[in-house]
């Protein structure tokens, strides 16, 4: 085993300051036009906002779909692997697949963006490569500037993927600004831990003193057994307000529940 060399804190300050000088190019180097069309294509999406990638940039993917949710958009991660092996079911022509990657030049991707737009979906390549494949393939491409990685060969995705983050989440705020979220609906997306904390204390302890009854909703809406999946879907999306459930019922006695991922699982 080699020896390993010390880290002093004089690296470690040239390593910080090299990789904000990579991220300072990011911003100095980045169109807002493209920014603002993807914006409008979010806030105009009737069905759910898919974002897939592979790798570090799958992972990426992930996180921004799980900050969208936790902000009011609807959205979900599709592995583009397991898309191209049934769950491209879950695609629809009111959707918008959204490409993550580094180089623009990912396989899988390649490989299922024409199986989703046959779908009907609305492709958008996210790339830090300009005038790549994926770009010429999707309706609309979103140009992440990158000078080129920390790592020392430039190959460890470690700046891209800085990059593609601070894209994800700035986009998932300026989606929630424009949708007029509430402190209090954000805050019912997390009646747990520190956030629900806080709305229970903003409420001055209101809620802990609240009965079940008082919460219910007198005409719940419920299911049979016998019921198609799809049409129990389209139960849930019924004004006026969605919901993510539906306790299924047969004469008068609860024996189930049904939930909206697991249909989504089931590929609906």
């Amino acid at each position: 085993m080699p020896d390993l060399a010390p880290v002093s804190p004089k690296a470690l300050r040239l390593l910080f300051q090299e990789q904000q000088r990579f991220l300072n190019f990011f911003f100095d180097k980045l169109e807002y036009g493209p920014l603002e069309d993807f914006c409008k294509v979010c806030l105009a999406c009737k069905g759910s906002i898919l974002f897939t990638g592979v790798g570090k940039s799958g992972f990426i993917a992930q996180k921004i779909s799980q900050t969208l949710v936790s902000t009011g958009t609807k959205a979900v991660f599709l592995n583009p692997t397991d898309a191209l092996h049934g769950d491209l079911g879950i695609v629809c022509e009111d959707d918008v697949v959204v490409c993550v990657s580094k180089s623009g030049a990912t396989e899988e991707l390649l490989r299922l963006v024409p199986y989703a737009k046959a779908k009907g979906a609305l492709l958008v390549s996210v790339a830090c490569l300009a005038e790549t494949k994926l770009e010429a393939m999707c309706d609309l491409a979103v140009h992440l500037p990158l000078e080129r990685e920390l790592c020392p060969f430039d190959l460890a995705p470690v700046t891209s993927t800085a990059i593609q983050m601070l894209f994800g989440d700035t986009i998932a705020i300026a989606l929630m600004q424009a949708k007029n979220l509430t402190e209090d609906q954000y805050a019912m997306n997390h009646p747990a831990g520190r956030i629900g904390k806080r709305l229970v204390l903003r409420r001055g302890g209101a809620v802990m003193d609240l009965r079940v009854a008082d919460l219910m909703n007198p005409a719940p809406r419920t299911c049979a057994s016998d019921l198609k999946a799809v049409d129990a879907m389209l139960a849930m999306e019924m004004p006026p307000r969605k919901v993510t459930f539906l306790p299924v019922v047969d004469d008068g006695h609860l024996v189930g529940l049904v939930t909206l991922h697991a249909l989504v699982s089931a590929g609906l």
